[in-house]
């Protein structure tokens, strides 16, 4: 009976260990994509800051004033040509789709993050019910064994 228990103690203990290592790549999975994730929002910010609200700024300034003396012969600032203002907002129309694309990462990788760490709650609790399925199993041999010892020795 005590070979059998043993045998019984080293299988459990290899389980948990291969989950153990199971639950370590999922949590290190996890940390990557939020990881991913936090860097891409940081890239995200930082392209809509730099990029596209100076282009923005440009076009809103210009739009204007190109408007309006193209409709009066007033002297000043060259009007732009309705071929710049277009390609001016060919280029916001560009930056805002990067940046779309990025948000899209973002959220990709977020998403992925939350997949795994699901994914780890479930085989943390697969693991623990089966440690304590094991643990259940060893006091029901000892408590049969002491019943055993009981019937016999009375």
């Amino acid at each position: 009976m005590n070979e059998n228990q043993n045998e019984l103690n080293d299988a459990v203990m290899k389980k948990l260990h291969s989950y153990r290592w199971t639950g370590r790549g999922l949590v290190t999975a996890a940390c990557g994509f939020g990881l991913l994730a936090i860097f891409g929002s940081i890239v995200l910010a930082w392209a809509n800051l730099m990029m596209v609200h100076p282009m923005e700024r440009l076009l809103m300034e210009d739009y204007p004033q190109t408007v309006q003396q193209a409709g009066t012969n007033a002297v000043g600032k060259t009007p732009l040509s309705r071929e710049e203002l277009d390609w001016r907002h060919v280029q916001v129309t560009a930056a805002h789709g990067k940046v779309m694309f990025l948000t899209a990462v973002s959220m990709a990788l977020l998403s992925m993050g939350t997949l795994v760490i699901l994914l780890l709650v479930i085989f943390n609790r697969r693991v623990t019910l089966r440690q304590i399925n094991a643990s259940l199993a060893q006091i029901s041999a000892q408590i049969k064994e002491l019943q055993n010892r009981q019937g016999s020795g009375s």
